[in-house]
């Protein structure tokens, strides 16, 4: 036997040696309406209409999407007139239809809380808009200036206000100075009792500096009809509250009912620097007048000069955790509270902004991390696509920052902004969505949003509308036919996962102040995922050094963990959620009540620790032998029978292995995700027998008492692989451009190298057919088959005697026969769909509009203008041989 043959016999003999069974106590949980995929669902121009709301809402209940969030966004080329402007009469009866259609089809309804992003419109005033600061220094000497010009640049004066002008000399002596300046410039004559702090001699240099704050610096981002305008300050209470009390009114003029959830989008307002109460805002907190220090904070990053006790990345530090609580304070609890009073919840994405991540999520519902990018992790088999795919700046350590806050405080849901650019349009494989979901979900998600879909009329000419940096999980995306079968994926894992309470081993305190020093250049910090790498490389590093080491954790604030007590021998948060220590990464800077609280902690016997030494940790918890010795990801959470794992093999590496787990159990049983299949699971004394093949997973369950029928089925062996040789004929099934004839093959191939202009830019489904004959003898001992259908592109329904026996669409590419053979004639059909590309690329070669959205339209994973009249072919359809494989008793 060739040593490949015995790989793939190993290989598929790990995929699962027990047949499927019902245990007696055991089922999948029951499914919430939760626990399916939701999606964004962007109205382009809010052009829809009735017929194709209730048209659109019925694919996607279909098709197992639980949830729509609807975010308006602007129009489409050519569509002006059936434009409807953003909460007017029109509108609302157009969410009122949609929230009637919704319930009819079992759909959740959110909302974002206004038009593309971030939170803004027509009725936000120049004086509640986003502002920057800018300042105007100046030096002068001597007991006397006249006429300096403080005024900014010419290009800063536009929507510029002049807040304070402060005077600096001397050893540390400031001065407000603002009622001597006029119209921009400064005549005035410095006060005897002033000269002996600053000196009037020529080399007594006096600073002053002017503070602008300028209004208006960002405009709401692909903002629908109706809702262009201003984006609001958030910082400011009022400008928020007056944002929302539009909204409000539009609901409450039109008698609507208001969502079930309000959303908002990653915080992107880059530059807003300053609100007009900073300065008083600053002294309630901090204790000290930051309008005293702004040439500390200008220059921070020149200068290490001490004011007042106080370093000037201190000063930097202490501005930027001022607007972290007005963001905190004024934005998301006042909209979360918002959201409250009128029966919906909220939905939040915190990354982005200047704040404590962890505060911020943990102040809404629903906190929602986001992935973008698509994350290379090696695993065999999995197709790649150079230079049309881009490196997921969202990684382990990023996804954990939402799931986190929600452990923490015992929120029930995490979501996930889920497959933001990926790969280039009509690119992107069902397979290759499995795996960073799965690393979302040993990370903590449990409640999944694609990012996203399109409303589309029905009968819009191919292929529709679209919306750039997206999945686009639509009824016009060939991989729409499958998505059912990634859709069960879903709602099988998001049911374990929502199901339970976390058993994370640690908390680890976010060093949040060591972060805020960084970056001195800059006054804004945003905690964006793409700029975590270079924010926070060694919390990054601390993260994945707890995960190798074979332990889980959850990030938690200052704020929080003040709430923190030890029972019992373990931490728990005011939530109830419990913990085997605190981990303290960094510099362990941090206020001398929260040094004061942990003293306290460890007092009454809590496990501190300051570094993540594996054999340190391994005194307060087990490690997981699954992650150390096989480098799986898996998440635990604990029931009211045990626990349960979620296990993903994201290795190039097939693992056939028997574990240890860190909890103790006595019975076991695994679940498949894909299928649904439960599969009592083999232990002994040296713990569970874990066989996953690169790019799988699996649901394990382990429990406290015997709870399930004793034994698993006898290990059966595999036979080798059997090619199924053909002839094979090839047809063709919802497909276009159409095809209207039959090919014949001496064994499977991809339909674009076909010898026939009609197939190569065919998008749809390829039906392969042929026949393979058994004997009795084949039959012997037989305890079902195995079928290897190698390289699909890109996913395939099989089908034996006409019999329905799985969808293939993630690798690797292994279904079950059961006991569908039999002897005599088999008739074995696999129907493979594709990918768009190359229907996408023959209307660019032929010079077929179609890009057809205004604004940024479709662009490429770099943000540039392009065509796709260049690629090349993609493989569609078997692009290998078909294997089976008999499984013996």
């Amino acid at each position: 036997m060739g040593k490949s043959n015995l790989m793939i016999r190993k290989c598929l003999l790990c995929c699962g040696i027990a047949a499927s069974l019902t245990t007696m106590a055991q089922s999948w949980p029951m499914s919430t309406p939760e626990a399916k995929p939701g999606t964004r669902w962007w109205w382009l121009g809010s052009a829809v209409d009735r017929e194709n709301l209730n048209w659109n809402l019925k694919q996607y209940a279909d098709h197992g999407i639980g949830a729509v969030e609807i975010t308006p966004l602007y129009g489409v080329q050519g569509n002006q007139a059936n434009n409807i402007p953003y909460l007017s009469d029109k509108w609302m009866e157009m969410l009122r239809y949609t929230q009637e259609q919704c319930k009819q089809n079992g759909i959740e309804l959110d909302m974002a809380t206004g038009t593309g992003w971030p939170f803004g419109g027509p009725w936000v005033p120049l004086e509640e808009s986003a502002c920057r600061v800018v300042f105007v220094e100046k030096e002068f000497t001597g007991k006397e200036v006249k006429d300096l010009n403080l005024l900014p640049a010419e290009k800063e004066r536009n929507n510029s206000v002049l807040q304070k002008v402060m005077l600096y000399g001397g050893d540390d002596f400031s001065a407000d100075i603002t009622e001597h300046v006029s119209n921009g410039s400064l005549s005035w004559k410095i006060p005897k009792e002033m000269i002996p702090f600053i000196g009037t001699g020529k080399e007594d240099v006096k600073t002053v500096v002017a503070v602008y704050i300028k209004y208006g610096v960002m405009k709401v981002k692909r903002a629908a009809p109706g809702g262009e305008g201003l984006v609001i300050d958030h910082f400011d209470h009022q400008a928020v509250a007056h944002y929302l009390k539009h909204i409000e009114e539009a609901f409450e003029r039109t008698h609507t009912p208001y969502p079930h959830t309000f959303f908002n989008d990653s915080y992107e307002v880059a530059d807003a620097t300053w609100t007009p109460t900073l300065f008083e805002e600053f002294e309630k907190r901090r204790g000290y007048k930051l309008q005293d220090c702004l040439l500390k904070l200008i220059h921070a990053s020149e200068s290490d000069h001490v004011w007042m006790g106080r370093q000037p990345k201190e000063v930097l530090s202490d501005y930027r955790e001022t607007l972290s609580d007005l963001l905190l304070e004024n934005f998301t609890e006042q909209w979360t509270a918002w959201a409250h009073k009128h029966g919906a919840i909220t939905r939040n994405q915190a990354h982005g902004s200047p704040a404590n991540l962890i505060d911020c999520y943990s102040a809404v519902d629903i906190p929602e991390i986001e992935g973008f990018g698509l994350s290379d992790f090696g695993i065999k088999g999995l197709r790649t696509d150079p230079g049309k795919t881009r490196k997921n700046d969202s990684d382990y350590s990023m996804f954990k920052y939402a799931p986190s806050a929600a452990h923490v405080c015992g929120k029930p849901y995490t979501s996930s902004e889920t497959f933001t650019w990926l790969t280039e349009h009509f690119r992107t494989s069902l397979s290759q969505l499995k795996p960073d979901l799965d690393l979302m979900f040993c990370a903590g998600v449990n409640h999944m949003f694609f990012h996203g879909t399109c409303y589309s009329p029905k009968d819009d000419t191919w292929p529709g509308w679209k919306f750039y940096a997206s999945i686009d999980m639509s009824p016009t995306n060939s991989i729409w036919r499958d998505a059912p079968y990634f859709m069960q994926y879903v709602e099988r894992c998001q049911s374990f996962l929502q199901w339970g309470q976390p058993d994370n081993d640690f908390l680890v305190l976010l060093p949040v102040r060591d972060m805020w020093q960084k970056n001195p250049r800059k006054l804004l910090m945003q905690f964006s995922i793409h700029a975590m790498g270079s924010l926070a490389p060694e919390f990054i590093k601390t993260i994945l050094d707890i995960d190798r080491a074979g332990f889980d954790c959850d990030y938690i604030s200052e704020r929080l963990l003040m709430g923190v007590t030890y029972k019992n021998g373990m931490l728990e948060t005011k939530a109830g959620t419990r913990y085997k220590g605190l981990i303290i990464p960094g510099s362990g800077n941090m206020p001398a009540s929260i040094e004061q609280h942990i003293r306290e902690l460890k007092a009454q016997g809590a496990h501190i620790f300051y570094n993540t030494d594996a054999t340190l940790l391994r005194k307060a918890a087990r490690p997981e032998p699954m992650k150390t010795e096989c480098g799986l990801k898996a998440i635990r959470r604990s029931n009211p029978s045990g626990y349960h794992y979620f296990i993903a093999n994201l290795t190039p590496n097939d693992i056939h292995t028997v574990e240890p787990l860190a909890v103790n159990y006595k019975s076991a049983v695994w679940f498949n995700p894909l299928n649904g299949d439960i599969i009592p699971a083999t232990s002994d004394k040296d713990g569970i027998v874990i066989n996953l093949r690169s790019g799988e997973s699996m649901i394990l369950q382990v429990f406290r008492e015997e709870t399930m029928a004793q034994g698993a089925p006898s290990p059966s062996t595999l036979s080798e692989p059997v090619d199924i040789v053909g002839p094979w004929t090839l047809s063709f099934a919802e497909e276009a451009p159409k095809v209207n004839k039959t090919f014949t093959l001496d064994k499977p191939q991809t339909w674009e190298t076909l010898d026939d202009d009609s197939v190569k830019v065919t998008m749809g489904t390829g039906v392969y057919t042929t026949h393979l004959k058994l004997k009795k003898k084949d039959m012997k001992n037989v305890r079902g088959w195995k079928i290897d259908l190698g390289d699909v592109r890109e996913s395939a329904r099989v089908y034996i005697n006409g019999e329905f026996i799985g969808c293939a669409w993630s690798v690797p590419f292994v279904l079950d026969c059961k006991q569908t053979l039999k002897a005599g004639d088999n008739e074995i059909r696999i129907e493979v769909t594709n990918l768009p590309a190359n229907r996408i690329a023959d209307l660019d070669r032929r010079g077929i509009p179609w890009r057809k959205m205004e604004e940024i339209n479709v662009v490429d994973i770099n943000y540039k203008k392009t065509t796709y009249d260049q690629w090349s072919s993609m493989p569609s359809g078997l692009n290998s041989v078909v294997r089976l494989f008999k499984e013996y008793q």
